[in-house]
């Protein structure tokens, strides 16, 4: 018995049985192909569409984290704009300015 003898009876055994008969069907085995082709081989395939959606994700959480520090900013700018006293204290704290005859001493 030949080797392509062997596997047309296998075949044939296969398409007796109803799921071969489905597993076996041209249109289900191109179908197949083209889905594997689509998922995994395409330049667009399944890792390309996870990497794309981690990445457009933290973008995402980069414009939140940036836009709250936005508001933040603006706040202060705010408070800074309105007050003379705050514009005061803001200016000694942050960048060490003093008046005449004044002495600071930086601690840290």
């Amino acid at each position: 018995m030949s080797v392509f003898t062997k596997i047309g009876e296998t075949l044939r055994r296969w398409k007796a049985h109803p799921v071969g008969k489905v597993l076996l069907n041209k249109y289900f085995l191109v179908g197949l192909i083209f889905v594997i082709w689509i998922g995994f081989f395409d330049t667009n395939n399944i890792g390309q569409m996870i990497r794309s959606r981690r990445t457009l994700r933290s973008q995402r959480q980069q414009i939140e984290y940036y836009q709250r520090e936005i508001d933040k900013m603006n706040r202060k700018l705010d408070q800074l704009q309105s007050e003379r006293d705050s514009l005061e204290k803001f200016a000694r704290e942050e960048y060490f300015y003093l008046q005449d005859g004044e002495d600071v001493y930086v601690i840290k």
